[in-house]
């Protein structure tokens, strides 16, 4: 047992940067290749929304991810 608090435990920013990029890039392609399929079902297309939409959601988290680990 480790009785001093904090030791052994990686509880910083960095530890959380990782999946917090992660959740970043698989959020931004489901909400907006999500939005992209209903467009394509309310519009009867087949398939031109959703790679328009993951496109736009993966685009979007780059920049998410840039504007918040890059640039600071």
């Amino acid at each position: 047992m480790n009785d001093r608090p904090g030791e052994g435990e990686d509880t910083g920013p960095q530890s959380a940067s990782g999946l917090t990029i992660i959740s970043y890039l698989l959020g931004g392609l489901a909400f907006w290749g999500g939005a992209g399929w209903l467009v394509d079902r309310a519009l009867g297309y087949e398939a031109l929304f959703l790679p328009i939409g993951l496109l736009l959601g993966l685009v979007g988290a780059i920049y998410l991810i840039i504007t918040q680990y890059v640039r600071s």
